[in-house]
């Protein structure tokens, strides 16, 4: 049995938030999850957006917590070794859109964000030049920032678990049952015990709260279509551009990523469970909207399609104790800003447990070391690393130019991942234009001999496997 102080469900960016600040603040604890890697969830397919705060309604805990979130990511990226890209933000609409911008102004200055302005189109143009001709105004966010959240989400546990904290992947708990003040979990093969739980499952709340015997609560989920374009068009744009927020959202925007992609998106469709697949009648939909604003978009230059789920309850993030046990804490509701709210509800969820008797202490804690980016590396750099190891000189993915010696080092890492999907999160190998075309067979023979199994044998996803075999004359095809 694993002894620990506090057990955490859903390695999403909120569990893995609150896991890093515990154990950096000295604390026994473990991350939970059900799927064979973190981030799978909500997190995922984020926007990657980290919001200013003007659009959260007046004294929410939204409003709160993004504008306290924003202020703490860059010196977490700093920490952790993640890329940030302080760009700022953009929502513009046409003449008749001045009143409503300033609404959002006026909104953003009650919950204490800074640095907003409403700027007239001779102003916008200069920032972004490819703005429809009918855009005659924007409200300028200085302080919006981008991230990637799944890279942001690895880190935060990498960081965790190099400094004593405890990840289970692939654990699905079928019970969770109280012996002397204690919470003993199972998942029929493994137990742990834990004084205090905190359930930031998002999709999967219910199923702990069911567990740990609390009463369910109401879950909307909503899917949110992307279109991603090849990284040929990052120039489109150089910062968010949102259009003005309706009552299903802050709208389909054109923005970058710290990759350099463009993506266009999310649609808002109400659906029953977490379904990512992608409608192609939002394409469309997506593609009129986003023109609205946006000119000169290159829609050929597609290279992926997603869809992302944002689990809401009610107008607000709900974060209480159980009604029913006392050191059971219950995070829900985190859609948009949560990615931006993350550090921020992290810190208030440590103070609730606190109220309930955790005791923390500081820690000389070990520094996460980020992975070689042998594509940013100067040559001379990169050839003094080559030296060393003839790994790094074999460019597995063209593309996004990964190398062996990158791969290797991931599945040497923290976290080790089990699918390609997981190496291609930590690197972006199978993410450029071909989306895997040529560099997948490279990547099983890799990810294989590492593992020591067949190449059939490595999984795309979950439990999804690739097809391994020659295409060519005598191949699959002819076989079957």
């Amino acid at each position: 049995m694993l002894n620990t102080t506090v057990a955490i469900f859903g390695a999403g960016i909120i569990g893995s938030c609150i896991f890093d600040d515990l154990t950096l603040s000295g604390v026994d604890c473990v991350l939970i999850d059900k799927q064979e890697d973190v981030s799978l969830g909500a997190t995922k397919a984020n926007s990657g957006i980290i919001h200013a705060g003007y659009d959260c309604k007046e004294n929410t805990l939204k409003a709160k917590f993004n504008v306290l979130g924003n202020k703490m990511f860059p010196s977490i990226a700093k920490r952790i070794g993640e890329k940030l890209n302080p760009c700022g933000s953009l929502v513009v609409g046409d003449k008749n859109s001045y009143n409503a911008l300033n609404t959002l102004l006026k909104r953003g200055l009650h919950n204490g964000v800074k640095n907003l302005k409403i700027l007239k189109r001779e102003e916008l143009l200069k920032l972004e030049p490819n703005l429809n001709k009918k855009i005659a105004y924007g409200l300028y966010a200085k302080d919006a920032k981008i991230i990637s959240p799944y890279k942001f989400c690895i880190a935060l546990c990498e960081e965790g678990i190099i400094n004593g904290g405890k990840l289970k992947l692939n654990y699905l708990a079928t019970s969770i049952k109280k012996e002397n003040d204690n919470f003993i979990i199972s998942n029929g093969k493994e137990k742990i015990c834990a004084k205090y739980i905190i359930n930031a499952c998002a999709e999967g709340v219910n199923e702990i709260a069911s567990l740990v015997g609390e009463d369910k609560i109401e879950l909307e989920f909503v899917k949110g279509e992307y279109i991603l374009l090849d990284n040929s068009e990052q120039n489109l744009v150089s910062r968010p551009i949102f259009p003005l927020p309706t009552h299903m959202g802050k709208g389909i925007i054109c923005a970058p990523t710290v990759s350099k992609n463009i993506f266009l998106g999310p649609s808002a469709v109400p659906v029953k469970e977490f379904d990512t697949s992608f409608s192609y009648e939002s394409l469309d939909v997506i593609k009129s909207q986003v023109s609205q604003n946006i000119d000169n978009i290159n829609f050929k230059k597609t290279i992926k399609l997603y869809a992302g789920i944002r689990v809401k309850h009610d107008d607000d993030f709900l974060i209480e104790y159980g009604k029913k046990n006392e050191n059971y804490i219950l995070i829900a509701g985190i859609c948009s800003p949560g990615l931006s709210s993350a550090p921020a509800i992290s810190k208030f969820v440590i103070d609730m447990l606190k109220e309930k008797g955790l005791k923390t202490k500081k820690i000389k804690a070990k520094k996460r070391k980020p992975y070689t980016n042998t594509k940013s590396m100067s040559k001379q750099g990169l050839n003094k690393l080559i030296k060393k190891n003839g790994d790094y000189g074999e460019i597995v993915c063209s593309c996004e130019k990964v190398t062996k010696g990158e791969i290797l080092e991931v599945l040497n890492g923290p976290i080790s991942p089990l699918t390609t999907d997981g190496v291609k999160r930590r690197l972006r190998v199978t993410m450029g234009r071909c989306q895997g075309s040529f560099c997948y067979p490279k990547l099983l023979k890799i990810m294989a001999n590492f593992y020591k199994t067949k190449e059939e044998h490595i999984k795309f996803k979950g439990s999804a496997s690739l097809v391994v075999g020659d295409i060519k004359e005598g191949g699959i095809y002819e076989q079957n």
